[in-house]
């Protein structure tokens, strides 16, 4: 069971941030879009095109799920990856889930096999560690848990 977020209404101007400066920019990443609307924006929504992933999944599009809430002395977020093709998740939350892990986690689910740990940032702003977790989803997490399994 989820731990909600200690309360406070997401911010609209960071959200507009991450999609203009992070998600525009990834081109692995074809639509991005406020849920529920631009207006009420409670989280951010991108859609992966399956071809310009390596290696590509289809037929369905794998969506990242943001929801980032400012607050002292920490952030509350949440930012998932889910492939409706293969059933794999991936999320990486700061939140009051596993105090045993820290502040932050890493989470995977896969087929049969799951795992969490603690993780740390090499940066401190919204922007940054967003770009630093769609690097590790695309360059780590992609080939090494979701695939980790198949035979080359």
């Amino acid at each position: 069971m989820s731990v909600p977020h200690p309360g406070g209404d997401p911010n609209a101007n960071l959200y507009a941030q991450l999609k203009r400066d992070v998600l525009g920019r990834v081109p692995q990443i074809t639509t991005v879009e406020y849920v529920p609307d631009d207006i009420e924006a409670k989280q951010l929504r991108a859609s992966f095109d399956p071809d310009r992933l390596d290696p590509p999944t289809a037929p369905e599009s794998p969506e990242l799920t943001i929801k980032w809430y400012r607050q002292d002395p920490h952030d509350w977020f949440r930012i998932n990856y889910t492939d409706p093709n293969t059933g794999f998740h991936a999320g990486w939350h700061q939140d009051e889930d596993h105090a045993d892990l820290g502040r932050t986690h890493f989470q995977y689910s896969s087929g049969d096999e799951e795992d969490r740990w603690g993780i740390a940032f090499n940066q401190q702003t919204p922007s940054l560690i967003l770009w630093e977790i769609v690097e590790d989803l695309l360059e780590e997490v992609r080939p090494n848990y979701q695939y980790a399994n198949e035979e080359a």
